[in-house]
């Protein structure tokens, strides 16, 4: 039987196809009893005030597992530090994910034990284990050694011989085992719940805004953004203005707003009007003004002619 939506708290849902396929195919494989519990698709703020986006946070009798999905098919291989994966003829380089996870891990473990609800109950939480979940079933992994550490594929669940992330989850790693001092009862699942609202949890913002407009999800990385962006404060409010913006370039001009750049082109922001006192001519740094405009009357120290953005080449991505 299938976790229930009672334990399963999907706090948000994924807005890939893949990711909530691998989701779902791990809600139905973990059983419905205590102490079984899963938060999905969530994000939180560390000490630091770093946003952490967690695919999934799974609290089972042998621990807490924070898991990271990939769901790329093709070849992998790689070392402990870099993975080369093969996907259609195209090689990739990615760092080992459990780098990563590993310090998710370790930052929400933090942000756990100074709830509240831990003090109170002088519990100790489990230690929050990091897991990469390969979801892919065309997948080719030939992982090995310490490349291959805290990575698991989908196995054979109802096999005695499974050694997928089901068998992890349910048994526990060999480092979670050495770690983990007694069993995680239906005590450590009422806590580490109330810790979990304590601490902020908040659906995870795999969409971003520019001003006024909730973008697409981009199609892969450097991509184009699909579809049409929508207008966060109307109902069903469109931008076709920006309906294709190409990734290097939204990237270049996030990155010359924030810096200041006052040949940044800038995404208007719909909320804004004209203050009483605005004349023509006085346009904000970085906004265009009509042929023939009258620039006399420019704020003091606001130069007559505007520079040039720079190339999008010289802004790092």
């Amino acid at each position: 039987m299938p976790m229930s939506l009672s334990r399963w708290q999907a706090v948000a849902q994924s807005q890939f196809a893949w990711e909530r396929e691998a989701l779902d195919w791990l809600r139905k494989q973990l059983p419905d009893r205590e102490p079984w519990h899963a938060w999905t698709n969530f994000e939180f703020i560390d000490e630091e005030g770093k946003v952490n986006e967690v695919d999934a946070l799974i609290l089972t009798p042998a621990g807490l597992f924070l898991i990271e999905i990939k769901s790329r098919p093709g070849v992998v291989t790689g070392d402990a530090h870099t993975w080369l994966w093969v996907t259609d003829g195209r090689e990739r380089a990615y760092d080992n994910p459990l780098i990563l996870a590993n310090r998710k891990s370790k930052r929400l473990a933090s942000l756990l034990r100074r709830q509240p609800s831990v003090f109170k109950a002088k519990l100790r939480l489990p230690f929050v284990e990091p897991l990469i979940f390969l979801s892919a079933t065309s997948l080719d992994c030939k992982l090995g050694g310490t490349a291959r550490s805290g990575t698991y594929l989908r196995g054979q669940p109802d096999s005695e011989s499974d050694t997928g992330i089901i068998d992890a989850l349910q048994n526990g790693t060999a480092s979670a085992r050495a770690i983990q001092l007694s069993r995680v009862d239906h005590q450590h699942a009422r806590v580490l719940a109330r810790a979990m609202a304590e601490a902020g949890i908040r659906p995870s913002n795999k969409h971003r805004k520019v001003a006024d407009y909730q973008l697409g999800a981009l199609l892969s990385e450097g991509g184009v953004l699909p579809g049409l962006g929508r207008h966060a404060h109307r109902d069903g409010g469109r931008a076709p203005a920006y309906s294709h913006l190409h990734g290097r370039r939204c990237r270049h001009c996030r990155c010359a707003q924030v810096a200041g750049s006052p040949g940044a082109a800038r995404v208007p922001d719909s909320r804004r009007h004209r203050s009483p006192g605005h004349r023509q001519g006085q346009g904000l740094p970085g906004q265009r003004t009509r042929p023939g405009a009258d620039l006399r009357s420019r704020p003091q120290g606001h130069p007559a002619r505007l520079p040039a953005a720079r190339d999008e080449a010289n802004c790092s991505t």
